[in-house]
């Protein structure tokens, strides 16, 4: 991936150098030997909810909130993500897991950064029309400055019309306020009950209109990747080189923090997350081990 000079602070180890530390700390961190090689790849293979990965986090409030399962993309192994009304991880109703203490997936205004995963949408799943299921998040720190509930620079769900929906949100002010961050949406075609979804996402992170967001999509029912995005513009926050971005994913409904809904429960799967500073090198068709 290209680094800004935020970011470059991460890759002083020199390829040889962090190979070193990350073979010896997970096979599924890795070095970037070449740009088809991810610097993050999370497959489950392991059976269990860390992949493998050290530092690998999560945020749960019960015994049912992650598990590994079979039901997976490719290969042997997936990650559920459950939250129930009234569960509460991380102070909100949510399931998911996280790379906020893995320095190689952190990015900041100036990256260039591919992204890549599958996640599955059960054929049980009644579409809430009263609030959306936040399945993939590029969650960032704020500012000391930040007023407290400036949101991430960007989202994937299933929203409330059926659709997969990316929010991001961008400021080029030194510190948000309520009215200076910039929300923006867009619709990436109709969610499909009971198929895994790949995508591929490349972020030109920019508080600026030098940013850049592509979107690649396909089903596991229909191979054949589909341009669905390219937006031109800012998309991410204008902060200090010290407050990084990280990236969530499995189940938040941000609804329930105040009222129920329509539905009691949420489960989505996911498999294949990978970063990288290429196409292939992120992409979840792939699958473990290259099958």
């Amino acid at each position: 991936m290209t680094l800004s000079p935020r970011s470059r602070r991460f890759a002083l180890l020199g390829a040889a150098g962090f190979a070193a530390v990350a073979l010896a700390v997970s096979p599924s961190l890795v070095a970037v030997a070449d740009e088809n090689t991810p610097v993050l790849r999370v497959e489950y293979e392991s059976g269990t909810v860390d992949s493998g990965v050290a530092g690998l986090g999560v945020n749960e409030c019960c015994g049912y909130s992650i598990d590994t399962t079979t039901l997976s993309r490719n290969g042997i192994g997936a990650v559920k993500h459950e939250v129930r009304y009234g569960d509460s991880a991380a102070d909100g109703p949510r399931a998911e897991s996280h790379t906020e203490t893995i320095e190689a997936t952190h990015f900041d205004s100036g990256d260039s950064v591919y992204y890549g995963f599958s996640v599955y949408i059960p054929s049980t799943w009644v579409f809430d029309e009263t609030s959306e299921d936040i399945v993939f998040q590029w969650h960032n720190y704020k500012d000391s400055c930040d007023f407290k509930d400036r949101g991430p620079s960007a989202f994937l769900s299933v929203h409330t019309n059926g659709q997969w929906r990316l929010r991001y949100n961008s400021d080029s002010a030194a510190c948000s306020t309520e009215t200076s961050v910039v929300k923006q949406a867009q619709d990436l075609g109709a969610v499909k009950p009971g198929q895994w979804n790949d995508f591929v996402f490349k972020f030109d992170w920019s508080e600026g209109a030098d940013g850049r967001i592509q979107v690649w999509h396909q089903t596991s029912k229909a191979l054949g990747w589909v341009k669905v995005a390219d937006r031109q513009g800012a998309n991410t926050y204008n902060d200090v080189p010290t407050t990084i971005g990280y990236l969530k994913w499995g189940i938040y409904k941000p609804a329930w923090r105040t009222a129920p809904s329509n539905v009691s429960t949420r489960a989505v799967f996911h498999d294949n997350i990978a970063v990288g500073s290429t196409f292939t090198a992120v992409n979840p068709e792939g699958g473990p081990r290259g099958s």
